[in-house]
């Protein structure tokens, strides 16, 4: 008698489990996109190796892609941090599809001028590639901050990356463009802390869309138990 009473429990609150999906969805849509996050700093250990196959420097793009996808328009209708408005939602597509672009455009024009030391193209398109990654990535955390689907106190997190790399990115260039040696030690610093901050944010923001799934999927189960006890 336990035993049915147990199990009649139990399909009660798988039941009223799915009867909250936009917790569950959202929950497995933070959930996947953090772990694309955190595959692509994996990815990077073996970029060099990567980069011998055909398209191998694009891999790690393309999963940060499907990160931004994911994290943009959610799974079945919930789990968006732009909670889809339009300029937020754009915002992070467009992203998603520059970098996988850039990424495509970076080996065709290393390969077309492979015999110059420093091909002047290639450093424009790392300016261009810059400023179009700042501006739409600027865009698209100002609206996550403002919609506030990424609950308090980690609402701005986002930002607050964003903010540190393109800093961190802007005294590399101005400490390059002032040095007359070429690469000294400042730019080399420099060019080590820029580094660790797009390892460290990226790996913070897959840690903590991991964390906020597994508290989206505590509430849903507490939902559940509500449910059952009604």
């Amino acid at each position: 008698m336990d035993s049915a009473n147990s199990l009649s429990t139990l399909e009660t609150m798988v039941e009223a489990t799915k009867s909250h999906p936009s917790e569950s969805d959202a929950s497995r849509a933070w959930l996947i996109g953090g772990a694309l996050l955190l595959a692509t700093v994996v990815i990077g250990v073996a970029q060099p190796a990567l980069s011998l196959i055909p398209l191998g420097g694009s891999i790690r793009p393309a999963l940060f892609s499907a990160a931004l996808l994911v994290f943009a328009f959610g799974i079945g209708g919930s789990g968006s941090v732009t909670a889809r408005r339009p300029l937020g939602t754009i915002a992070l597509t467009a992203l998603a599809a520059w970098l996988l672009l850039g990424s495509v455009l970076d080996i065709i024009i290393a390969s077309e001028f492979s015999n110059d030391s420093l091909p002047a193209g290639l450093m424009a398109f790392g300016y261009v590639d810059s400023c179009v990654k700042f501006a739409l990535a600027l865009v698209a955390v100002v609206q996550i901050g403002r919609t506030g689907v990424v609950p308090a106190p980690f609402t701005w997190v986002p930002a607050w990356v964003v903010g540190a790399a393109s800093v961190s990115w802007l005294l590399m260039q101005v400490v390059a463009v002032g040095s007359t040696q070429g690469f000294g030690l400042v730019t080399v610093g420099l060019m080590s802390v820029d580094a660790l901050l797009r390892v460290g944010g990226t790996v913070l923001l897959g840690a903590l869309a991991i964390m906020l799934a597994d508290r989206a999927s505590r509430v849903s189960f507490r939902a559940a138990e509500v449910v059952v006890r009604q």
